[in-house]
Protein backbone atom coordinates (compact mmCIF):
# COMPACT_ATOMS: atom_id res chain seq x y z
CA UNK A 1 0.00 0.00 0.00
CA UNK A 2 1.74 3.30 -0.93
CA UNK A 3 1.95 5.49 1.94
CA UNK A 4 0.28 8.19 0.69
CA UNK A 5 -3.04 6.10 1.15
CA UNK A 6 -1.95 4.39 4.25
CA UNK A 7 -2.16 7.78 6.06
CA UNK A 8 -5.32 8.87 4.56
CA UNK A 9 -6.53 5.07 5.77
CA UNK A 10 -5.09 6.22 9.26
CA UNK A 11 -6.19 9.61 9.60
CA UNK A 12 -9.78 9.22 8.35
CA UNK A 13 -10.31 6.47 11.04
CA UNK A 14 -8.63 8.40 14.12
CA UNK A 15 -9.20 12.22 13.38
CA UNK A 16 -11.54 13.05 16.70
CA UNK A 17 -14.84 14.03 15.60
CA UNK A 18 -14.41 17.91 16.94
CA UNK A 19 -18.20 18.33 17.23
CA UNK A 20 -18.38 14.91 19.05
CA UNK A 21 -19.43 15.14 22.63
CA UNK A 22 -18.31 11.69 23.59
CA UNK A 23 -15.06 11.33 21.86
CA UNK A 24 -12.98 9.59 23.85
CA UNK A 25 -9.74 10.26 23.22
CA UNK A 26 -7.36 7.46 25.07
CA UNK A 27 -9.60 5.05 23.14
CA UNK A 28 -8.54 6.69 19.63
CA UNK A 29 -4.89 6.69 21.31
CA UNK A 30 -5.49 2.78 21.91
CA UNK A 31 -7.11 2.29 18.53
CA UNK A 32 -3.78 3.69 17.27
CA UNK A 33 -1.11 1.33 19.05
CA UNK A 34 -3.18 -0.67 17.83
CA UNK A 35 -3.00 -0.33 14.36
CA UNK A 36 0.64 0.58 14.63
CA UNK A 37 0.71 -3.62 15.00
CA UNK A 38 -1.86 -4.65 12.53
CA UNK A 39 -0.18 -4.23 9.26
CA UNK A 40 3.42 -2.74 7.77
CA UNK A 41 1.40 -0.87 5.95
CA UNK A 42 0.06 0.92 8.67
CA UNK A 43 2.76 0.41 11.23
CA UNK A 44 4.21 4.30 10.21
CA UNK A 45 1.61 6.47 9.77
CA UNK A 46 -0.21 4.88 12.63
CA UNK A 47 3.41 5.33 14.58
CA UNK A 48 3.51 8.74 13.62
CA UNK A 49 -0.23 9.80 15.45
CA UNK A 50 0.72 8.12 18.22
CA UNK A 51 3.60 10.27 19.05
CA UNK A 52 1.84 13.61 18.16
CA UNK A 53 -0.60 13.01 20.83
CA UNK A 54 -0.27 14.06 24.71
CA UNK A 55 -3.49 12.51 26.33
CA UNK A 56 -4.58 13.49 29.45
CA UNK A 57 -7.85 12.08 30.05
CA UNK A 58 -10.58 12.13 33.05
CA UNK A 59 -12.28 9.26 32.54
CA UNK A 60 -15.31 7.27 34.68
CA UNK A 61 -13.34 4.89 37.00
CA UNK A 62 -16.15 2.18 36.24
CA UNK A 63 -16.45 2.50 32.75
CA UNK A 64 -12.45 1.77 32.20
CA UNK A 65 -12.67 -1.29 34.28
CA UNK A 66 -15.73 -2.67 32.03
CA UNK A 67 -13.16 -2.16 29.12
CA UNK A 68 -9.71 -2.55 30.75
CA UNK A 69 -9.99 -4.33 34.39
CA UNK A 70 -12.16 -7.43 35.75
CA UNK A 71 -15.12 -6.82 38.15
CA UNK A 72 -12.68 -8.17 40.94
CA UNK A 73 -10.47 -4.84 40.36
CA UNK A 74 -13.49 -2.69 41.11
CA UNK A 75 -14.50 -4.37 44.56
CA UNK A 76 -11.05 -4.47 45.68
CA UNK A 77 -9.91 -0.39 44.36
CA UNK A 78 -9.49 1.50 46.86
CA UNK A 79 -12.17 3.61 48.42
CA UNK A 80 -10.50 6.59 48.54
CA UNK A 81 -8.85 7.10 45.82
CA UNK A 82 -7.16 10.41 44.79
CA UNK A 83 -8.03 12.37 42.19
CA UNK A 84 -5.17 12.11 39.97
CA UNK A 85 -5.51 8.56 39.96
CA UNK A 86 -9.05 9.06 37.61
CA UNK A 87 -6.64 10.76 35.20
CA UNK A 88 -5.55 8.41 32.33
CA UNK A 89 -2.37 9.45 29.73
CA UNK A 90 0.53 8.31 27.43
CA UNK A 91 2.78 10.32 29.05
CA UNK A 92 4.50 7.16 30.44
CA UNK A 93 5.03 5.93 26.78
CA UNK A 94 6.17 9.20 25.30
CA UNK A 95 8.94 9.80 28.27
CA UNK A 96 9.84 5.79 27.50
CA UNK A 97 10.63 6.90 24.09
CA UNK A 98 12.18 10.56 24.65
CA UNK A 99 8.99 11.40 22.13
CA UNK A 100 8.94 15.24 23.46
CA UNK A 101 9.84 16.32 19.85
CA UNK A 102 7.51 14.69 18.14
CA UNK A 103 4.49 15.31 20.22
CA UNK A 104 2.11 18.55 18.66
CA UNK A 105 -1.12 18.54 20.33
CA UNK A 106 -2.17 17.96 23.64
CA UNK A 107 -5.73 17.13 25.21
CA UNK A 108 -7.01 17.56 28.02
CA UNK A 109 -10.77 16.02 28.21
CA UNK A 110 -13.31 14.87 30.17
CA UNK A 111 -15.70 12.34 29.51
CA UNK A 112 -17.30 11.53 33.33
CA UNK A 113 -18.52 14.72 35.70
CA UNK A 114 -17.12 18.63 34.81
CA UNK A 115 -13.51 18.57 35.94
CA UNK A 116 -12.76 21.91 38.08
CA UNK A 117 -9.45 23.88 37.22
CA UNK A 118 -7.44 23.18 40.19
CA UNK A 119 -8.18 19.47 39.40
CA UNK A 120 -6.41 19.42 35.76
CA UNK A 121 -3.79 21.89 37.43
CA UNK A 122 -3.22 19.00 39.62
CA UNK A 123 -2.96 15.84 36.98
CA UNK A 124 -0.42 18.19 35.15
CA UNK A 125 1.77 18.48 37.81
CA UNK A 126 0.90 14.76 39.09
CA UNK A 127 2.18 13.75 35.43
CA UNK A 128 5.15 16.17 35.82
CA UNK A 129 4.32 17.70 32.51
CA UNK A 130 6.32 21.04 33.23
CA UNK A 131 9.84 18.97 34.06
CA UNK A 132 10.04 18.50 30.22
CA UNK A 133 10.47 20.47 27.26
CA UNK A 134 7.40 20.65 24.43
CA UNK A 135 8.85 23.07 21.31
CA UNK A 136 6.45 21.80 19.16
CA UNK A 137 3.08 21.61 20.61
CA UNK A 138 1.48 24.15 18.86
CA UNK A 139 -2.29 22.74 19.31
CA UNK A 140 -4.08 22.49 22.68
CA UNK A 141 -7.52 20.96 22.88
CA UNK A 142 -9.79 21.34 26.05
CA UNK A 143 -12.75 18.95 25.91
CA UNK A 144 -14.46 19.45 29.38
CA UNK A 145 -18.12 18.11 29.68
CA UNK A 146 -20.38 18.96 32.50
CA UNK A 147 -23.81 18.17 33.85
CA UNK A 148 -26.22 20.89 34.97
CA UNK A 149 -25.41 19.87 38.67
CA UNK A 150 -21.65 20.83 37.95
CA UNK A 151 -22.62 25.04 37.31
CA UNK A 152 -20.97 27.32 39.47
CA UNK A 153 -17.79 25.23 40.32
CA UNK A 154 -15.15 27.39 38.45
CA UNK A 155 -13.05 29.81 40.56
CA UNK A 156 -11.02 33.14 39.40
CA UNK A 157 -8.27 31.72 41.35
CA UNK A 158 -8.74 28.44 40.03
CA UNK A 159 -8.77 29.26 36.38
CA UNK A 160 -5.85 32.08 37.24
CA UNK A 161 -3.74 28.98 37.90
CA UNK A 162 -4.49 26.84 35.09
CA UNK A 163 -3.91 29.63 32.88
CA UNK A 164 -0.70 29.76 34.56
CA UNK A 165 0.30 26.10 34.42
CA UNK A 166 -0.82 25.79 30.84
CA UNK A 167 1.20 28.21 29.43
CA UNK A 168 4.24 27.41 31.28
CA UNK A 169 4.21 23.67 30.46
CA UNK A 170 3.32 24.74 26.68
CA UNK A 171 4.36 27.98 25.64
CA UNK A 172 4.27 27.42 21.51
CA UNK A 173 0.54 27.25 21.24
CA UNK A 174 -1.06 28.76 18.71
CA UNK A 175 -4.17 27.23 18.09
CA UNK A 176 -6.69 26.84 20.49
CA UNK A 177 -10.20 24.10 20.33
CA UNK A 178 -12.36 24.72 23.22
CA UNK A 179 -15.07 22.86 23.62
CA UNK A 180 -17.10 22.91 27.64
CA UNK A 181 -20.37 22.12 27.33
CA UNK A 182 -23.40 23.83 27.46
CA UNK A 183 -23.75 24.11 31.44
CA UNK A 184 -21.07 26.13 34.51
CA UNK A 185 -19.21 29.13 33.75
CA UNK A 186 -16.07 28.72 31.49
CA UNK A 187 -12.77 27.59 32.74
CA UNK A 188 -11.02 29.08 30.23
CA UNK A 189 -11.34 32.82 30.29
CA UNK A 190 -8.13 33.33 32.18
CA UNK A 191 -6.04 31.37 29.54
CA UNK A 192 -7.94 33.19 26.04
CA UNK A 193 -6.74 36.44 27.68
CA UNK A 194 -3.07 35.61 28.26
CA UNK A 195 -2.75 33.76 25.37
CA UNK A 196 -4.44 35.82 22.68
CA UNK A 197 -1.74 37.80 21.71
CA UNK A 198 -0.17 34.20 19.84
CA UNK A 199 -3.00 32.50 18.87
CA UNK A 200 -4.08 32.87 14.90
CA UNK A 201 -6.27 29.38 15.85
CA UNK A 202 -9.73 29.62 17.65
CA UNK A 203 -12.56 27.05 17.92
CA UNK A 204 -14.61 27.61 21.06
CA UNK A 205 -18.06 25.98 21.03
CA UNK A 206 -20.67 27.28 23.88
CA UNK A 207 -17.70 29.65 25.74
CA UNK A 208 -18.20 33.34 25.07
CA UNK A 209 -15.40 35.10 24.25
CA UNK A 210 -16.84 38.65 25.17
CA UNK A 211 -17.88 36.95 28.49
CA UNK A 212 -14.29 36.59 28.81
CA UNK A 213 -14.11 40.61 28.83
CA UNK A 214 -12.32 40.62 25.50
CA UNK A 215 -14.21 42.95 23.02
CA UNK A 216 -11.87 42.71 19.88
CA UNK A 217 -9.94 39.68 18.26
CA UNK A 218 -6.39 41.03 17.47
CA UNK A 219 -6.08 40.89 13.58
CA UNK A 220 -3.39 38.14 13.39
CA UNK A 221 -6.22 35.71 14.14
CA UNK A 222 -6.70 33.42 10.41
CA UNK A 223 -9.09 30.47 11.25
CA UNK A 224 -12.28 31.23 13.63
CA UNK A 225 -15.17 29.36 15.02
CA UNK A 226 -17.59 30.62 16.90
CA UNK A 227 -20.58 27.53 18.21
CA UNK A 228 -23.21 27.79 20.59
CA UNK A 229 -26.13 25.20 20.91
CA UNK A 230 -29.54 25.89 21.79
CA UNK A 231 -32.27 28.38 20.31
CA UNK A 232 -33.29 30.61 23.45
CA UNK A 233 -30.43 33.55 22.12
CA UNK A 234 -28.06 34.34 19.58
CA UNK A 235 -24.07 34.14 19.66
CA UNK A 236 -22.33 37.25 20.70
CA UNK A 237 -19.14 37.79 19.30
CA UNK A 238 -16.31 40.60 19.50
CA UNK A 239 -14.73 42.44 17.12
CA UNK A 240 -13.58 40.59 14.30
CA UNK A 241 -11.03 41.98 11.63
CA UNK A 242 -11.96 40.47 8.29
CA UNK A 243 -8.80 40.57 5.61
CA UNK A 244 -6.92 38.21 7.63
CA UNK A 245 -9.82 35.71 7.83
CA UNK A 246 -8.59 32.20 6.11
CA UNK A 247 -11.91 30.14 7.34
CA UNK A 248 -14.99 31.60 9.51
CA UNK A 249 -17.56 29.72 11.24
CA UNK A 250 -20.14 30.89 13.04
CA UNK A 251 -23.31 29.47 14.76
CA UNK A 252 -26.75 30.94 15.87
CA UNK A 253 -26.49 34.56 14.33
CA UNK A 254 -29.46 36.69 13.30
CA UNK A 255 -29.20 37.39 9.25
CA UNK A 256 -28.71 41.20 10.15
CA UNK A 257 -26.30 40.54 12.41
CA UNK A 258 -24.22 38.68 10.73
CA UNK A 259 -21.65 41.63 9.40
CA UNK A 260 -22.08 44.17 12.25
CA UNK A 261 -19.42 42.78 14.18
CA UNK A 262 -16.47 43.06 11.56
CA UNK A 263 -14.13 45.45 10.39
CA UNK A 264 -12.05 46.22 7.67
CA UNK A 265 -9.20 47.34 10.02
CA UNK A 266 -8.39 49.90 7.49
CA UNK A 267 -10.78 52.66 6.80
CA UNK A 268 -9.29 53.33 3.23
CA UNK A 269 -11.29 49.83 2.12
CA UNK A 270 -14.21 51.67 1.71
CA UNK A 271 -18.04 50.67 3.39
CA UNK A 272 -18.01 47.50 2.40
CA UNK A 273 -16.38 44.33 4.49
CA UNK A 274 -13.18 42.99 2.41
CA UNK A 275 -13.07 39.68 3.37
CA UNK A 276 -9.86 39.18 1.19
CA UNK A 277 -8.53 35.94 2.59
CA UNK A 278 -11.12 33.87 3.17
CA UNK A 279 -11.64 30.65 1.79
CA UNK A 280 -14.09 28.65 3.84
CA UNK A 281 -17.52 30.32 5.13
CA UNK A 282 -19.86 28.34 7.42
CA UNK A 283 -22.46 29.94 8.68
CA UNK A 284 -25.97 28.76 11.02
CA UNK A 285 -28.58 31.41 11.41
CA UNK A 286 -30.85 31.89 14.80
CA UNK A 287 -34.61 32.51 14.09
CA UNK A 288 -36.22 32.67 17.67
CA UNK A 289 -39.79 30.43 17.94
CA UNK A 290 -42.21 31.66 20.22
CA UNK A 291 -45.32 30.35 21.31
CA UNK A 292 -48.59 31.85 20.54
CA UNK A 293 -52.36 30.86 21.13
CA UNK A 294 -53.85 28.78 18.59
CA UNK A 295 -55.73 29.44 15.73
CA UNK A 296 -54.14 32.27 15.01
CA UNK A 297 -52.30 32.80 11.25
CA UNK A 298 -49.04 33.32 10.97
CA UNK A 299 -48.19 35.19 8.47
CA UNK A 300 -50.95 37.63 10.13
CA UNK A 301 -48.78 37.41 13.86
CA UNK A 302 -46.92 40.17 15.17
CA UNK A 303 -44.40 40.05 18.26
CA UNK A 304 -43.88 42.69 20.75
CA UNK A 305 -41.43 42.53 23.48
CA UNK A 306 -43.01 40.47 25.57
CA UNK A 307 -44.45 36.74 25.18
CA UNK A 308 -47.96 37.00 24.04
CA UNK A 309 -50.62 36.38 26.60
CA UNK A 310 -51.60 32.28 26.66
CA UNK A 311 -55.21 30.99 28.17
CA UNK A 312 -54.38 27.39 29.60
CA UNK A 313 -57.97 26.95 27.49
CA UNK A 314 -56.08 27.32 24.30
CA UNK A 315 -53.89 25.57 22.62
CA UNK A 316 -50.35 27.40 21.62
CA UNK A 317 -48.57 27.03 18.58
CA UNK A 318 -44.59 27.53 17.92
CA UNK A 319 -43.63 29.97 15.35
CA UNK A 320 -40.69 31.78 13.88
CA UNK A 321 -40.08 35.41 14.78
CA UNK A 322 -40.48 37.61 11.84
CA UNK A 323 -38.66 40.73 12.91
CA UNK A 324 -36.34 42.43 10.38
CA UNK A 325 -33.12 41.67 12.90
CA UNK A 326 -33.66 37.68 11.87
CA UNK A 327 -35.18 38.04 8.35
CA UNK A 328 -33.56 40.54 6.30
CA UNK A 329 -30.38 40.78 5.14
CA UNK A 330 -29.04 44.35 5.45
CA UNK A 331 -27.29 46.55 2.18
CA UNK A 332 -24.12 46.80 3.90
CA UNK A 333 -22.53 43.86 1.95
CA UNK A 334 -19.33 41.63 2.43
CA UNK A 335 -17.03 41.04 -0.49
CA UNK A 336 -15.45 37.41 -1.11
CA UNK A 337 -12.64 37.50 -3.62
CA UNK A 338 -11.14 33.89 -2.52
CA UNK A 339 -14.11 32.12 -1.45
CA UNK A 340 -14.35 28.32 -2.54
CA UNK A 341 -16.70 26.64 0.33
CA UNK A 342 -19.89 28.37 1.52
CA UNK A 343 -22.13 26.40 3.82
CA UNK A 344 -25.57 28.01 5.05
CA UNK A 345 -27.59 26.24 7.78
CA UNK A 346 -31.42 27.14 8.67
CA UNK A 347 -30.82 29.96 6.58
CA UNK A 348 -34.25 32.15 6.88
CA UNK A 349 -34.18 34.52 3.60
CA UNK A 350 -33.58 34.12 -0.26
CA UNK A 351 -30.09 32.45 -0.68
CA UNK A 352 -29.98 33.63 -4.15
CA UNK A 353 -29.92 37.07 -2.31
CA UNK A 354 -26.70 35.75 -0.16
CA UNK A 355 -25.20 34.48 -3.02
CA UNK A 356 -25.03 38.14 -4.97
CA UNK A 357 -22.04 38.91 -3.09
CA UNK A 358 -19.95 36.19 -3.41
CA UNK A 359 -18.41 35.11 -6.89
CA UNK A 360 -20.09 31.88 -7.53
CA UNK A 361 -18.07 31.06 -10.44
CA UNK A 362 -15.32 30.09 -8.12
CA UNK A 363 -17.30 28.09 -5.26
CA UNK A 364 -16.24 24.58 -5.57
CA UNK A 365 -18.71 23.16 -2.60
CA UNK A 366 -21.67 24.64 -1.42
CA UNK A 367 -23.67 23.00 1.34
CA UNK A 368 -27.18 25.10 2.06
CA UNK A 369 -29.93 24.45 4.71
CA UNK A 370 -33.34 26.02 4.57
CA UNK A 371 -37.27 25.80 4.23
CA UNK A 372 -37.92 25.41 0.76
CA UNK A 373 -38.88 29.12 0.06
CA UNK A 374 -35.66 30.38 1.32
CA UNK A 375 -34.21 28.19 -2.67
CA UNK A 376 -36.50 30.59 -4.82
CA UNK A 377 -34.45 32.31 -7.42
CA UNK A 378 -31.46 30.49 -7.19
CA UNK A 379 -29.59 29.70 -10.07
CA UNK A 380 -26.88 26.71 -9.83
CA UNK A 381 -26.41 27.08 -13.52
CA UNK A 382 -23.88 29.91 -12.73
CA UNK A 383 -21.65 27.66 -9.93
CA UNK A 384 -19.27 26.68 -12.84
CA UNK A 385 -16.79 25.40 -10.48
CA UNK A 386 -19.27 23.36 -8.41
CA UNK A 387 -17.84 19.86 -7.51
CA UNK A 388 -19.93 19.25 -4.10
CA UNK A 389 -23.40 20.31 -3.93
CA UNK A 390 -25.54 19.48 -0.96
CA UNK A 391 -28.99 21.07 -0.56
CA UNK A 392 -31.61 20.13 2.23
CA UNK A 393 -34.90 21.15 2.79
CA UNK A 394 -35.69 21.33 6.30
CA UNK A 395 -38.81 21.56 8.33
CA UNK A 396 -41.93 20.94 7.65
CA UNK A 397 -43.04 21.78 4.04
CA UNK A 398 -47.21 22.45 2.99
CA UNK A 399 -48.16 20.86 0.03
CA UNK A 400 -49.03 24.16 -2.06
CA UNK A 401 -45.28 24.69 -1.91
CA UNK A 402 -44.67 21.73 -3.87
CA UNK A 403 -43.47 23.70 -7.22
CA UNK A 404 -40.80 25.21 -5.00
CA UNK A 405 -39.44 21.77 -4.30
CA UNK A 406 -39.76 20.56 -7.88
CA UNK A 407 -38.17 23.38 -9.66
CA UNK A 408 -35.21 23.04 -6.72
CA UNK A 409 -34.64 19.20 -7.85
CA UNK A 410 -34.67 19.92 -11.72
CA UNK A 411 -31.95 22.86 -11.33
CA UNK A 412 -29.87 20.19 -8.90
CA UNK A 413 -29.81 17.88 -11.61
CA UNK A 414 -29.73 20.56 -14.40
CA UNK A 415 -26.21 21.48 -13.82
CA UNK A 416 -22.97 20.44 -15.87
CA UNK A 417 -20.67 17.48 -15.60
CA UNK A 418 -18.43 19.30 -13.41
CA UNK A 419 -20.27 17.93 -10.78
CA UNK A 420 -19.33 14.94 -8.63
CA UNK A 421 -21.48 14.89 -5.71
CA UNK A 422 -24.97 15.85 -5.52
CA UNK A 423 -27.03 15.67 -2.33
CA UNK A 424 -30.82 16.48 -2.27
CA UNK A 425 -33.24 16.14 0.99
CA UNK A 426 -36.76 17.09 0.33
CA UNK A 427 -40.02 16.41 3.21
CA UNK A 428 -41.89 13.44 2.21
CA UNK A 429 -45.14 15.92 1.96
CA UNK A 430 -43.54 17.55 -1.69
CA UNK A 431 -44.08 15.09 -4.14
CA UNK A 432 -40.99 14.70 -6.54
CA UNK A 433 -41.51 14.15 -10.22
CA UNK A 434 -37.91 13.90 -12.35
CA UNK A 435 -37.54 16.21 -15.06
CA UNK A 436 -37.59 14.68 -18.56
CA UNK A 437 -34.17 13.07 -19.49
CA UNK A 438 -32.83 15.93 -21.73
CA UNK A 439 -32.93 18.16 -18.85
CA UNK A 440 -30.41 16.17 -17.07
CA UNK A 441 -26.99 17.40 -17.42
CA UNK A 442 -24.63 16.63 -14.30
CA UNK A 443 -23.65 13.04 -16.20
CA UNK A 444 -20.10 13.08 -14.28
CA UNK A 445 -22.04 12.24 -11.00
CA UNK A 446 -20.06 9.96 -8.99
CA UNK A 447 -22.45 10.18 -6.12
CA UNK A 448 -25.85 11.18 -5.64
CA UNK A 449 -27.88 10.89 -2.69
CA UNK A 450 -31.49 11.23 -2.89
CA UNK A 451 -33.94 11.53 0.21
CA UNK A 452 -37.02 12.57 -1.49
CA UNK A 453 -41.35 11.21 -1.97
CA UNK A 454 -40.21 9.79 -6.13
CA UNK A 455 -40.95 6.89 -7.63
CA UNK A 456 -38.82 4.24 -8.29
CA UNK A 457 -39.28 4.07 -12.21
CA UNK A 458 -38.33 7.66 -12.19
CA UNK A 459 -34.69 6.98 -10.08
CA UNK A 460 -34.36 3.86 -12.90
CA UNK A 461 -34.26 5.90 -15.78
CA UNK A 462 -32.69 8.85 -13.77
CA UNK A 463 -29.54 6.15 -13.54
CA UNK A 464 -29.30 5.52 -17.26
CA UNK A 465 -28.34 9.54 -17.16
CA UNK A 466 -25.97 8.90 -15.41
CA UNK A 467 -22.70 6.05 -15.89
CA UNK A 468 -20.35 7.59 -14.09
CA UNK A 469 -22.19 6.91 -10.70
CA UNK A 470 -20.26 5.36 -8.35
CA UNK A 471 -22.13 5.73 -4.81
CA UNK A 472 -26.35 5.92 -4.58
CA UNK A 473 -28.01 6.28 -1.15
CA UNK A 474 -31.82 6.38 -1.89
CA UNK A 475 -34.21 7.12 0.90
CA UNK A 476 -37.66 7.33 1.68
CA UNK A 477 -38.67 6.60 -2.37
CA UNK A 478 -42.42 5.87 -3.58
CA UNK A 479 -42.17 1.73 -3.70
CA UNK A 480 -43.25 -0.15 -7.15
CA UNK A 481 -45.46 -2.94 -6.30
CA UNK A 482 -45.17 -5.64 -8.05
CA UNK A 483 -47.23 -7.23 -11.03
CA UNK A 484 -50.84 -8.86 -9.38
CA UNK A 485 -50.20 -12.75 -8.91
CA UNK A 486 -46.94 -12.28 -9.22
CA UNK A 487 -45.07 -13.30 -5.11
CA UNK A 488 -41.99 -14.44 -3.86
CA UNK A 489 -38.42 -13.68 -4.23
CA UNK A 490 -37.87 -15.75 -7.90
CA UNK A 491 -40.70 -15.46 -9.48
CA UNK A 492 -40.30 -11.09 -8.57
CA UNK A 493 -37.13 -11.73 -10.37
CA UNK A 494 -37.71 -13.54 -12.92
CA UNK A 495 -40.75 -11.46 -14.10
CA UNK A 496 -38.02 -8.59 -13.97
CA UNK A 497 -35.39 -9.99 -16.32
CA UNK A 498 -38.49 -10.56 -18.53
CA UNK A 499 -38.64 -6.78 -18.97
CA UNK A 500 -35.37 -6.35 -20.14
CA UNK A 501 -33.87 -3.62 -18.22
CA UNK A 502 -31.10 -2.27 -19.64
CA UNK A 503 -27.84 -1.66 -16.72
CA UNK A 504 -26.40 1.20 -15.49
CA UNK A 505 -22.77 1.61 -14.07
CA UNK A 506 -22.67 2.17 -10.62
CA UNK A 507 -20.50 0.35 -7.93
CA UNK A 508 -22.18 0.80 -4.50
CA UNK A 509 -25.82 1.58 -3.64
CA UNK A 510 -27.82 2.08 -0.23
CA UNK A 511 -31.53 1.38 -0.40
CA UNK A 512 -33.05 2.86 2.56
CA UNK A 513 -36.84 1.69 1.78
CA UNK A 514 -37.90 2.89 5.32
CA UNK A 515 -40.50 3.04 7.93
CA UNK A 516 -41.64 5.89 6.15
CA UNK A 517 -41.96 4.55 2.72
CA UNK A 518 -45.71 4.55 1.42
CA UNK A 519 -46.37 1.34 0.38
CA UNK A 520 -43.86 -0.93 2.08
CA UNK A 521 -44.25 -4.63 2.09
CA UNK A 522 -41.53 -7.28 1.97
CA UNK A 523 -43.56 -7.96 -1.45
CA UNK A 524 -42.57 -4.17 -2.97
CA UNK A 525 -39.36 -3.20 -1.21
CA UNK A 526 -38.00 -5.90 -2.80
CA UNK A 527 -39.01 -5.73 -6.47
CA UNK A 528 -38.52 -1.72 -6.15
CA UNK A 529 -34.71 -3.07 -4.80
CA UNK A 530 -34.61 -5.59 -7.72
CA UNK A 531 -35.45 -2.61 -10.21
CA UNK A 532 -32.10 -1.06 -9.30
CA UNK A 533 -30.05 -3.51 -8.70
CA UNK A 534 -30.89 -5.46 -12.06
CA UNK A 535 -29.86 -2.27 -13.59
CA UNK A 536 -25.94 -1.98 -11.99
CA UNK A 537 -23.73 -4.33 -13.16
CA UNK A 538 -20.43 -3.53 -11.86
CA UNK A 539 -22.59 -3.41 -8.10
CA UNK A 540 -19.78 -4.25 -5.46
CA UNK A 541 -21.88 -3.24 -1.98
CA UNK A 542 -25.27 -3.35 -1.72
CA UNK A 543 -26.69 -1.96 2.44
CA UNK A 544 -30.41 -1.97 2.85
CA UNK A 545 -32.22 -0.20 5.66
CA UNK A 546 -35.63 -1.23 5.90
CA UNK A 547 -38.55 -1.95 8.01
CA UNK A 548 -40.23 -4.77 5.82
CA UNK A 549 -36.99 -6.99 4.38
CA UNK A 550 -36.94 -9.65 6.58
CA UNK A 551 -38.11 -12.67 4.40
CA UNK A 552 -36.76 -11.64 0.87
CA UNK A 553 -32.83 -10.15 2.00
CA UNK A 554 -32.05 -14.02 3.58
CA UNK A 555 -33.02 -15.43 -0.15
CA UNK A 556 -31.08 -12.37 -2.22
CA UNK A 557 -27.32 -13.66 -1.97
CA UNK A 558 -27.44 -16.87 -3.79
CA UNK A 559 -30.24 -15.04 -6.19
CA UNK A 560 -27.56 -12.26 -7.24
CA UNK A 561 -25.22 -15.57 -7.97
CA UNK A 562 -27.81 -16.82 -10.45
CA UNK A 563 -26.30 -15.23 -13.85
CA UNK A 564 -29.59 -16.24 -15.69
CA UNK A 565 -31.79 -13.55 -13.26
CA UNK A 566 -29.01 -10.86 -12.71
CA UNK A 567 -27.06 -11.35 -15.72
CA UNK A 568 -24.81 -8.02 -15.51
CA UNK A 569 -23.98 -8.53 -12.02
CA UNK A 570 -20.17 -9.56 -11.05
CA UNK A 571 -18.60 -7.75 -8.40
CA UNK A 572 -21.09 -8.17 -5.65
CA UNK A 573 -18.54 -8.24 -2.41
CA UNK A 574 -20.94 -7.32 0.41
CA UNK A 575 -24.39 -7.42 1.16
CA UNK A 576 -25.16 -5.66 3.87
CA UNK A 577 -28.62 -5.34 5.68
CA UNK A 578 -30.74 -5.21 8.65
CA UNK A 579 -33.97 -4.89 9.80
CA UNK A 580 -35.43 -1.59 11.89
CA UNK A 581 -37.19 -3.14 15.05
Amino acid sequence: MPLRIAKTVVDYANTPHLDSSTTTYMQAHRNLVAQAHTCRALRQPAQSCVQQWLVIERCDVAAEHKVHGTESDINTAEPNIIETERWLSNMDAIVATNAFNHVCEVVIATSSRLANPQEITDALRHLRVDQHTWPHVTTLRISNHSAPTDAGRTGDEGCAKLAAELRSCFPAVSHLWADEGPHGRSMLGAYVTTALGQLTRISMRYSSIPGFSIKTLPSHITHLSLRACGRRSYLQIPQITAPPLVALTLSVVPLSYAWDQFTNGDSSMGPGIEFTCLERLELTFFVPSRSVPGGRADDAWEYSDGYPEQSPQRKTVAVRERASMYTVLRARGARFPQLRHVSLHQYPGRVADFLRSVPVGQLETVHVTANVTAFKGLRLGKLRALHTCELMVSGEARRAEQPHGQRLVMRALAQDTHVRSLSIRVPDTLRIHLPSLHTVRCTGLRRLHLSACITIPDVSLLLLQLPCLEQLDLQRPILTRPPRGIRGADALAQHLLAQGMAPISSSLITFVPDFMCRGATDDSVFYSMLVLVARIPSLRVLKMVAFYIAQFSRELGSLLNIRALFPYIRHLATLDYHKIH
